[in-house]
């Protein structure tokens, strides 16, 4: 009369096992977009932040800023607000700006270096889109360090690079391709030039 039970249940077995394989495949997929895995997607290549200097022009990728940051002074001394902290960089720098920037913030990194050019620990400078004055002096502190390692600052650098990108880097469609450097840390050595 038909195939039996032997038939059918083999058939259930058999559509259990299709559904089974379906769902780990799909869990495999989801996982592998969370984790930025999918097939054929290309990850960008991390970039390397341009040349530190005690003076830079500000950078995005192949695009030139129309700003320039100068490290003015710098010295290493006990933070005023946590002097039992160890010590700091306390360091002055000048921002000058040619034109409009054409992003309402920019964020480049200075960074304390030792004789070898590499980094003790670095700070960020903001520069929002809209000045004041095209001409500005701030400072800023670098630190205080968990230990004495700033007191074996050689020089204070600046790098180029814009640090933030364009708020898409998840989003092919709005994304304009531009990837920043990874944000110096300490032990990284830098690129530099000019005088030591």
């Amino acid at each position: 009369m038909g195939e039996g039970w032997s038939g059918v249940e083999r058939r259930a077995r058999t559509r259990r096992g299709v559904e089974a394989a379906a769902r780990a495949a799909m869990a495999t997929c989801v996982a592998g977009a969370l984790a930025g895995c999918i097939a054929g997607e290309a990850r960008p290549a991390e970039r390397t932040p341009g040349p530190a200097g005690a003076e830079v022009t500000v950078i995005r990728g192949d695009r030139t800023y129309p700003l320039t940051a100068k490290i003015t002074n710098w010295e290493v001394k006990p933070h005023p607000q946590v002097p039992e902290r160890g010590n700091a960089v306390h360091y002055a720098y000048r921002l000058t700006r040619t034109g409009t920037l054409p992003e309402t913030m920019v964020q480049i990194e200075a960074c304390a270096v030792d004789s070898a050019d590499v980094v003790l620990l670095c700070d960020t400078i903001s520069v929002h889109q809209t000045p004041e004055t095209p001409v500005e002096d701030r400072d800023s502190w670098i630190g205080p360090g968990s230990d004495s390692h700033l007191s074996r600052t050689a020089r204070v650098v600046v790098i180029p690079d814009q640090m933030l990108d364009d708020g898409h880097a998840h989003d092919p469609k709005d994304h304009d391709g531009y990837t920043p450097p990874r944000r110096p840390g300490p032990g990284d050595k830098l690129r530099t030039f000019g005088a030591r």
